[in-house]
């Protein structure tokens, strides 16, 4: 079988709206993972059309070069216009999509007969029983968390069990990617190059009610401290890699693990830097000393707000004052604090919105981002909202969290408060944090030459707001 996994990615401007100059262009890991898989037993090709440049008109041309027996589409909520419109115009070929988006709304989207299959939840194990079948011309029913047309009607097999021991997947297939130097963090994201990035444990117990954990589910499950430093080790003999960046959604969920991790590297003598994000509460003064020991550099912490009722709302689960002692204790070990806040949960007010700004300027972070609130499709925000009668639209195609443009509707405005107040709020966030004296000092000290460019348009962009 030959199979051809596409990323059809988001544009930059699409990722972080006016600052798109500052944006990320992360390396899709997942189905990187899915390839290392399937290349055992069929022959497998990446394409991931943003670093590569390719128009729809383009990647049609390479697949009908290539002729794959099987097509894969990867798609988040805000890649999904871009999916639909791939899988329409490769609608000759076998498709099957997966991704967080069709996980939390399979049958929705399986109306949409371009594509083929679908998968739920995680991929890996259910992509490679989708292909035997295919090349065994077997019948699909036995397929847990395969989705797929039968006699013309949509059917929903069995959810599958979560994948157990993440020690047994393979290393992500990076040899099918381009140019791996064509994924470039965003300034004040990494400290040397050649760059890349690791997700060593999924699942999270918490209950954020704006956050999607549709595919990895809420049990925690993660690599152990030797198969994490297994795979650092390989990056750093086959591809000469000097940071990484885990991009687990909360790195030190296990301490202890996160513990060992760092042993481990400090034994071995491992030269590395790295990053990661965590939550305010799942870090101690303690593991943060011997995570600077072991080359950790930045932390990313979802702070989320600093308004305690807004916190609570949130079901977030934290409180200000542990945010304060992480933001403490991090500094206190050398490492550099980024953070993440939402604006707009139901229940803000102006009151609320002032008390996070300044929260964040009490903290002195090295970097932060102000999203705007997003309502994903089947989580509890979403039954919320809409039960409040406050979902303006379900149109994601035109929308940018980080900041807005002037395409950008926001699919939720809390009571009391229009669109454009908001909006003004999230322009006086920046302005108040990122035109600051000393934020603008911590960024010199900081900044590389080789992103001078990409920080003189942010400031520029800021200064426009």
């Amino acid at each position: 079988m030959k199979v051809i996994l596409i990323h059809p990615g988001m544009t930059a401007e699409k990722q972080a709206g006016s600052l798109k100059g500052v944006a990320n262009m992360i390396l899709p890991l997942g189905i990187g993972i899915i390839a290392g898989v399937l290349e055992k037993e069929h022959e497998v090709k990446i394409i991931d059309c943003v670093p590569e440049g390719l128009g729809l008109e383009e990647l049609k041309k390479r697949i009908d070069e290539e002729k794959p027996d099987l097509i894969g589409i990867t798609a988040t909520i805000l890649s999904y216009d871009v999916a639909l419109k791939t899988a329409k115009l490769l609608d000759d070929y076998k498709i099957v999509i997966g991704g967080p988006h069709f996980t939390s709304i399979p049958e929705k989207i399986m109306k949409e007969e371009c594509f083929d299959f679908g998968i739920v939840g995680e991929g890996e194990k259910i992509m490679l029983e989708l292909c035997n079948a295919l090349r065994d011309k077997k019948d699909f029913e036995n397929i847990k968390g395969l989705v797929y047309r039968k006699n013309g009607n949509i059917t929903v097999n069995e959810r599958r069990e979560l994948i157990k021991n993440l020690d047994d997947l393979p290393f992500p297939a990076l040899h099918l990617y381009p140019d791996l130097s064509k994924y470039t963090p965003m300034p004040g994201g990494y400290k040397k190059l050649p760059f890349a990035h690791m997700i060593t444990s999924r699942g999270c117990p918490f209950q954020c009610v704006y956050c999607d954990r549709s595919v990895f589910g809420n049990n925690f499950r993660a690599q152990s401290p030797e198969r994490v430093v297994k795979e650092i080790e390989w990056l750093i003999e086959k591809y000469s890699v000097k940071d990484i960046k885990f991009y687990d959604d909360t790195f030190t969920m296990d301490m202890e693990r996160v513990e060992k991790i760092c042993d481990l590297i400090i034994e071995k003598g491992i030269k590395i830097n790295w990053s990661c994000s965590t939550r305010v509460d799942r870090v101690s003064k303690e593991l943060l000393v011997k995570m600077k020991k072991s080359g950790c550099w930045q932390i990313d912490y979802g702070l989320e707000s600093g308004d305690q009722r807004i916190l609570n709302i949130m079901k977030k689960g934290i409180l200000l004052e542990q945010s304060r002692n992480a933001a403490k204790w991090t500094k206190e070990a050398g490492i550099r604090l980024r953070a993440f806040i939402i604006l707009g949960m139901p229940g803000e007010t102006n009151e609320s919105i002032r008390n996070t700004i300044d929260f964040v300027k009490e903290l002195g972070v090295d970097v932060v981002a102000f999203y705007a609130l997003m309502v994903y499709p089947g989580n509890e925000l979403y039954s919320m909202v809409k039960k409040e009668g406050r979902l303006l639209h379900e149109d994601y195609s035109q929308f940018s969290s980080l900041i807005d443009t002037a395409k950008t509707k926001l699919h939720y405005v809390p009571k009391g408060m229009t669109e454009d107040e908001l909006k003004e709020w999230i322009r006086t966030a920046y302005k108040e944090v990122y035109l600051s004296p000393k934020y603008l000092v911590r960024q010199l000290k900081f900044m590389k030459l080789s992103d001078v460019k990409r920080y003189w348009g942010a400031f520029k962009t800021i200064v426009k707001m």
